[in-house]
């Protein structure tokens, strides 16, 4: 008897399954290659949450100029107004439309004329960066609700980030054995 619980016991396999996960979420810049290499549709590209990378500052000026004859005399009064839109770093935004098969609208807030439009075409590493109308000495002019604002210096090097969470799964079988002895 005692020889058949041994041979029982080492026949006996342990199975051990053990998943180790290691989850790191780091933010990345949004660019071409990783679209492409994901395959990221419209859906998606509309469900992931965007930020920015640096600090934007969108400003447009208005002159109101009035004039007035009285007593003799013409009086010319102006009136200036400046408006400015700070975006900080870190800023949440989302993807509103893909324009083409490199450029997206990016809002910040509500309105269907309140976005700015980032694309991967002038630069060589894939980076979706701040499109303008046209460029000055590091100055864009871009269109925002309707408005033709001036950015800040800088602004042509602003990126889009997103987090990206990697997932590594490693699988373990383990065997135990009991060994095996002399019948």
């Amino acid at each position: 008897m005692r020889s058949y619980s041994m041979i029982r016991m080492v026949v006996q396999v342990v199975v051990v399954g053990m998943i180790f996960t290691s989850c790191a979420s780091t933010r990345v810049p949004f660019t071409q290659q990783l679209r492409d290499e994901y395959k990221l549709n419209v859906e998606e590209l509309k469900s992931i949450q965007f930020y920015t990378s640096n600090h934007l500052v969108l400003r447009r000026a208005e002159m109101d100029s009035k004039k007035e004859t009285s007593g003799g005399e013409l009086t010319v009064s102006k009136d200036k107004m400046m408006e400015e839109i700070v975006i900080k770093a870190g800023t949440p935004c989302v993807i509103r439309d893909v324009v083409d098969g490199n450029r997206v609208t990016i809002s910040f807030e509500q309105g269907s004329t309140k976005y700015l439009v980032f694309g991967n075409i002038r630069n060589s590493d894939g980076y979706y960066t701040l499109q303008a109308l046209d460029w000055d000495k590091g100055k864009g002019r871009v269109n925002y609700g309707e408005q033709i604002y001036l950015t800040s210096d800088g602004s042509r090097d602003i990126f889009l980030v997103l987090t990206m969470k990697s997932l590594e799964q490693f699988k373990l079988d383990q065997k135990v054995i009991k060994g095996q002895t002399v019948q």
